[in-house]
């Protein structure tokens, strides 16, 4: 025969049961929801982790970007500069030695022989022969005779002041065109030949 005790501790059990059983569901629901918020919240703690480092790798890269871009400037910068140093020093050592030329007695040779190619591939016509005033006191005669030897131009003589190392200059009577065939001229003339000798080195 079941008691009312028998009755009640079924009944209590069942109840327990039953809230148990709640329990575990609302348990089991709430972790799950927890864990539901948890990964997403670590989904996006991670994201912004990842823009975090995105955006640091992107300033990091202008930053260095920047820094790569600025030394190549200035070794740009440094390499012009030595380039022109190199140049200017090579100029100014063929130049010493260009004066050191028209003071030798090799000089006189090649002045003349200058004047005999010039003479010899000028047409019939009346020209100008600019030649330094140092080279005029010291080779007067010598002009004179070269011209000389070539009936069929007119050479009038212009003793020059301008500082052009050497060599002469020629101008046609109406001066449409000029001959320079001074020491200076040829002096600028190496200068972009000694440029590139001077980039082959630097390269």
């Amino acid at each position: 025969m079941t008691t009312i005790e028998d009755k009640i501790n079924l009944f209590s059990k069942v109840i327990y049961d039953k809230v148990n059983d709640e329990k575990e569901e609302k348990l089991k629901a709430f972790d799950e929801k927890a864990l539901e918020k948890i990964t997403l919240e670590k989904k996006k703690i991670d994201e912004l982790r990842k823009a975090i480092k995105i955006s640091l790798d992107k300033k990091y890269n202008i930053k260095a970007n920047e820094i790569i871009a600025k030394e190549k400037l200035n070794k740009q910068k440094a390499i012009l500069a030595i380039k022109e140093e190199l140049i200017n020093n090579t100029l100014s050592e063929v130049k010493a030695r260009l004066l050191y030329f028209i003071s030798s007695k090799e000089y006189k040779n090649y002045f003349i022989s200058l004047l005999d190619r010039i003479f010899n591939e000028l047409e019939e016509g009346k020209y100008s022969l600019i030649v330094l005033e140092r080279d005029y006191k010291r080779f007067e005669e010598d002009i004179k005779s070269a011209i000389n030897k070539y009936a069929h131009i007119d050479i009038k003589i212009e003793a020059s002041n301008e500082e052009f190392i050497g060599g002469v200059i020629l101008k046609d009577e109406k001066e449409t065109f000029k001959i320079d065939n001074s020491l200076y001229y040829k002096l600028e003339e190496c200068k972009e030949f000694i440029g590139i000798k001077v980039m082959e080195k630097l390269a």
